[in-house]
């Protein structure tokens, strides 16, 4: 609840002053005179029956108290928005090749590319999100969905246990784009994660941004991790201890101008992250890029509520007339 014209609680200040005051020396001390019926003596009553001066404080004071919130103006205010969108749809294909698991990033470039896709969809709050997962093959994981729950579950519990290794960048470019093509959204991208450079596939990768290009599709390519060797676990096999886990050096084979390229193409942005906050930075950007625009009209609905306070404050008024003027009448 809301109040209109809060200024009028300032009055509830004097109105304590002077209630305090007629407690403390006006019906205490107030001289009175019963004149007592001539039973009254042998029909006392158990209990002292309030003064005349008594009850009209005790019955006027709430009064004033409720006529100062009726002039305060109780409300319920409802609103309600009526929203225009230009959504953008989105595409992200994430690169799950072995290579990701490289540990230049820590934990490691899946882990920490997962969570800054995880931070970039939470920001998109009114787009449709989709997912293409791919390594040596490509696959669409997620369609077009505002239910950015199950995008963020699917990539988070991604993995190429099922697929052949190696990456499809051409694949699933192709496969995003063919998502997208038949979207009605003013603004449609691909955001293409990867590590590594074409290898796998039927697609060629120039061919699916191409495609992407006559669609009218932006196509914005990250490529993760550092320039030169890096460490990289490896599951080998000991016949004595069984499965191991090796560090092996794994040598850069992200092939940045294929991946210039295809931003190029489409009119699209490279990006090179090679830590998690530039990362993180250039996620920002995307975001800043392709911004959704929202129209919101706002329909406020008010609801007066200071009727029934005023009623009360004139129930009681009305109360303290007929007692001041039956029971407890006083003279003069």
């Amino acid at each position: 609840m809301s109040f209109a014209h809060p200024a009028f609680f300032l009055l509830l200040i004097p109105l304590a002053v002077a209630a305090w005051l007629a407690w403390r020396y006006g019906i205490k001390r107030r001289s009175r005179l019963f004149i007592p019926m001539a039973s009254w003596i042998d029909q006392r009553p158990r209990f002292t029956i309030p003064s005349p001066f008594r009850v009209h404080y005790v019955l006027r004071l709430p009064a004033l108290i409720l006529i100062v919130i009726g002039l305060a103006r109780p409300q319920e205010i409802f609103e309600r928005e009526k929203r225009t969108i230009e959504a953008v749809d989105i595409v992200v294909s994430f690169d799950l090749s072995k290579s990701m698991d490289a540990i230049d990033f820590r934990p490691n470039r899946r882990t920490v590319a997962i969570n800054v896709l995880t931070d970039f969809i939470d920001r998109r709050k009114d787009d449709r999100i989709g997912l293409v997962l791919f390594s040596g093959e490509a696959f669409l994981a997620v369609p077009t969905t505002t239910d950015h729950k199950v995008v963020k579950d699917a990539l988070a519990n991604s993995t190429n246990k099922f697929l052949q290794d190696g990456t499809a960048i051409g694949e699933s470019l192709a496969v995003a784009v063919n998502h997208l093509k038949d979207s009605r959204a003013k603004s449609r991208i691909v955001i293409l994660v990867t590590d590594g450079d074409n290898n796998m596939g039927s697609v060629d990768p120039e061919t699916a941004a191409e495609l992407a290009k006559g669609y009218g599709i932006k196509v914005y390519t990250i490529a993760v991790g550092k320039k030169g060797k890096v460490d990289f676990p490896v599951t080998v096999y000991d016949p004595v201890f069984g499965e191991q886990t090796v560090m092996q050096q794994l040598t850069d084979a992200i092939n940045e101008p294929l991946l210039q390229s295809i931003a190029n193409r489409t009119q699209g942005r490279f990006f090179r992250a090679q830590d998690m906050g530039v990362l993180e930075n250039i996620f920002e950007t995307i975001d800043a890029l392709e911004k959704t625009k929202v129209e919101v009209d706002t329909f406020v609905r008010t609801s007066e509520k200071a009727w029934p306070w005023i009623l009360g404050a004139l129930v009681l008024v009305l109360v303290e007339l007929l007692a001041v003027n039956t029971r407890w009448r006083k003279l003069p």
